[in-house]
């Protein structure tokens, strides 16, 4: 679904599989913070293996700081014409790093190439400018409580429909 210029997808299999910088959101509004920015050349197949295979290091738990994927909430992206650069995608995290202060950050090594980009003023206002905007794209995820409580209201629900066909 696209809502103005972001896309909102339901299933992350309908993420897009670009570069781009992302963030993985904890916590439900008004306590939603931002737990993790990172960024990739395939964003589909690296939310994939956050969410979905468990794999990534981050996720692993092989680190004194993780991210819990039972806790991400919401995910959202910023794609940009150049992000297929891989060193101008590396100057650009760093200043993602700036703008949302997220509780973890990518661990990639950051190139020679990519601190040269990220010195430039006029590129890091630019993707400043990028990081304040509406995002490319966006999903949610619902919490564990969140679900569960959905399902207490559904069972309930049912329970009263059950109910009123059987007093017919």
């Amino acid at each position: 679904m696209i809502m103005g210029n972001q896309t909102r997808v339901f299933d992350i299999s309908d993420v897009p599989n670009v570069p781009a910088v992302y963030a993985m959101y904890g916590g439900e509004d008004p306590n939603l913070y931002i737990a993790y920015v990172g960024i990739t050349t395939s964003l589909k197949d690296r939310i994939s293996q956050h969410l979905i295979r468990r794999d990534s290091s981050v996720a692993t738990g092989t680190s004194a700081t993780c991210l819990n994927p039972d806790y991400v909430t919401k995910l959202e992206w910023w794609v940009y014409p150049e992000f297929n650069n891989e060193a101008t995608l590396q100057a650009a995290v760093l200043v993602a790093f700036e703008v949302f202060e997220p509780a973890l950050r990518s661990r990639g090594n950051i190139s020679s190439k990519a601190k040269n980009i990220y010195a430039d003023t006029k590129f890091r206002e630019k993707m400043r400018n990028l990081f304040s905007s509406e995002p490319a794209g966006s999903i949610s995820f619902p919490s564990l409580q969140n679900a569960w409580s959905r399902i207490n209201e559904l069972e309930e629900r049912i329970i009263l429909l059950e109910k009123r066909l059987n007093e017919k």
